[in-house]
C-alpha cells in the first residue's frame, strides 16, 4: 500500500463555518422526535397531540433543564427536533407546541439549535401519513421567521431536510423539491441520513465488505449530483443521522469492535468528501449505541474519543495505490503536549486483512520517529473490548479517561499495521505549512 501526499502539498479545508464552535453536538432526534409533546411543568400538552395511532410523548420542562445542564457540564450543544407531525387540517405545521417551547428556553437561556421532522420522506410507511416536500420547505420557512422572532435564537442554526439515503429516485426528487420551496434559504446546513445495511438480517461478511465501505461515496456523490441542479448550492452538508445499521444496529456485531471499521473509515471518508459534521446514532439504547446497558463503553465510543484527541479539522490531499483493504486518510494532527512544536500531521485508517499491512508514506518529510496508537480487539472481532497498542482500554475510578499513551516507532520507508487493526500515526515536525500551529 503506498500513501502519496500531493507533491503540491495542497490542503483542502473544512468548510466548518464559525458557528460550529462547540466540541460536539448532542442531537435529540430520530424517529420519536415526531411523537414527543413539549409540556411545561403544571401545563398539559394534550391540546397539541397529533391524530396519530403511535405512542406520543412528553418532555416536561424540568427535564429539558437536566438536559441542558447535561449538555454544558460536558462542553456540547444541543440539538433538538422538533415535532413535524403536529399539523392542521389544511396539511401546514401547527408551531403553537414549538412556540411553547422556544418560550420558555429564551427564558432560560438554553443554547439550541434546531431541526423540524426526522426523515419526512419515510412518513408513510412510519406514521401513515404523508408531508410532502413542498409543504416541508414552506414549513422550514415558518419556522426560520419563527427563531428570527426571538432574539436569543435569532442567529440559532437550523438544519434539514434530514432525509433518509437518496436510494431512489422518489427521495431524490423529495430532497430537491424541499430545497427548491424555501427549504435551502431557510437552513443554515443540509441534511441527509446515512446507514450502510439493515440490521435485521446483517452477516458479518458486510461489515468487512470492501463494496459496504464504498457505498457511502455513492451516497454523498448522489446528494451532490442533487445539489448541483440548484443554482446555487454553497452550504455546509451534514451526516445528520448515522451509522452502520438501521433498525437499531444489528445484534451482537454493530456494538462490538467489528463495527468500529466502518465508522473510522465513515469519519475519514466523509470529511475527505467535504461533508463538515457527522452526527453519530446513537448514545444509549439499540445495537448501535456508543454505551451499553450498563453505561460503560462500546467500541465506537473509544474510536470516537481518540479521534477527537488526535485528527485535526484540516484535511490533507493524498492518493493511495495498492491493496484496497487499507483504506487511510491525513489530516493535520490536533495540538497536543506530546508534539507542541512543529507541523504534525495524524494518518489513520484501518486494515481489513488478516495479515500485516505494509504501507509506504511518500512525499512527507517529517521527523525520524512517530507517534502509534492502533486499536485492536482484545479477543476477535466481536469483542466489546478494545486494546490500545495491546492494553486494554478501560475507564479510571469516577468514569474518567485513562491516558492515551502512543507508542514510540522510528519513521522508516514502510510502516506496519496489524491484521484487523485501527491506526493512528502521527507524523511531527513535516514539510507541511498548513499544520504548523496557530
Amino acid at each position: 500500500m503506498v500513501l502519496v501526499f500531493a507533491k503540491c502539498m495542497s490542503e483542502m479545508l473544512s468548510k466548518v463555518k464559525e458557528y460550529i464552535r462547540w466540541r460536539a453536538y448532542l442531537r435529540i432526534g430520530g424517529n420519536q422526535a415526531d411523537q414527543i409533546v413539549f409540556v411545561q411543568d403544571g401545563l398539559s400538552g394534550t391540546n397539541y397531540r397529533s391524530e396519530s395511532e403511535f405512542d406520543e410523548y412528553i418532555l416536561s420542562g424540568s427535564d429539558w433543564l437536566q438536559l441542558h445542564h447535561l449538555a454544558r457540564q460536558a462542553g456540547i450543544k444541543v440539538i433538538y427536533d422538533l415535532n413535524s407531525l403536529l399539523r392542521f387540517v389544511n396539511g401546514s405545521w401547527n408551531s403553537e407546541n414549538a412556540q411553547q417551547m422556544l418560550s420558555f428556553s429564551q427564558q432560560h437561556k438554553l443554547e439550541v439549535d434546531w431541526e423540524l421532522g426526522n426523515e419526512p420522506n419515510s412518513y408513510p410507511k412510519k406514521f401513515d401519513t404523508v408531508v410532502n416536500a413542498s409543504q416541508l420547505g414552506r414549513d422550514f420557512v415558518g419556522l426560520r421567521e419563527l427563531l428570527n422572532g426571538y432574539s436569543w435564537y435569532e442567529n440559532s442554526l437550523l438544519i434539514g431536510p434530514s432525509t433518509t439515503r437518496l436510494r431512489t429516485k422518489d427521495i431524490e426528487d423529495y430532497f430537491l423539491h424541499f430545497l427548491e420551496s424555501g427549504g435551502f434559504e431557510s437552513v443554515g446546513a443540509i441534511t441527509f441520513h446515512h446507514y450502510y445495511f439493515s440490521g435485521m438480517n446483517a452477516t458479518s461478511r458486510e461489515f468487512l465488505d470492501l463494496s459496504t465501505f464504498d457505498y457511502l461515496e455513492y451516497c454523498i456523490d448522489t446528494v451532490k449530483s442533487v445539489l448541483s441542479l440548484l443554482p446555487s448550492a454553497d452550504k455546509p452538508l451534514w451526516l445528520g443521522e448515522t451509522s452502520t445499521a438501521w433498525h437499531g444496529g444489528a445484534p451482537n456485531m454493530s456494538d462490538r469492535f467489528l463495527g468500529s471499521f466502518l465508522w473510522i473509515d465513515k469519519l475519514g471518508l466523509s470529511a475527505k468528501m467535504g461533508i463538515d459534521v457527522v452526527v453519530r446514532q446513537s448514545i444509549f439504547k439499540g445495537d448501535y449505541a456508543l454505551l451499553n446497558q450498563s453505561y460503560y463503553p462500546n467500541p465506537d465510543w473509544w474510536v470516537s474519543v481518540l479521534y477527537k484527541e488526535l485528527v485535526g479539522t484540516k484535511v490533507i490531499t493524498t492518493e493511495t495505490e495498492g491493496k484496497a483493504e487499507i483504506r487511510l486518510y491525513a489530516h493535520c494532527a490536533r495540538p497536543n503536549s506530546i508534539w507542541a512544536s512543529g507541523s504534525s500531521v495524524v494518518v489513520f485508517g484501518v486494515n481489513l486483512q488478516d495479515e500485516v499491512g505494509f504501507v509506504q508514506i511518500k512525499e512527507l518529510r517529517s521527523a525520524s520517529q512517530v507517534y502509534s496508537y492502533e486499536l485492536s480487539s482484545n479477543e476477535t472481532l466481536f469483542s466489546q473490548f478494545v486494546q490500545l497498542n495491546g492494553e486494554t482500554l478501560q475507564l479510571r475510578q469516577n468514569s474518567n479517561l485513562p491516558a492515551f499513551r502512543p507508542t514510540v516507532i522510528e519513521r522508516t520507508e514502510t510502516m506496519t499495521i496489524s491484521p484487523y487493526a485501527i491506526v493512528f500515526w502521527v507524523f511531527t515536525d513535516t514539510d507541511l505549512e498548513a499544520c504548523a500551529p496557530e
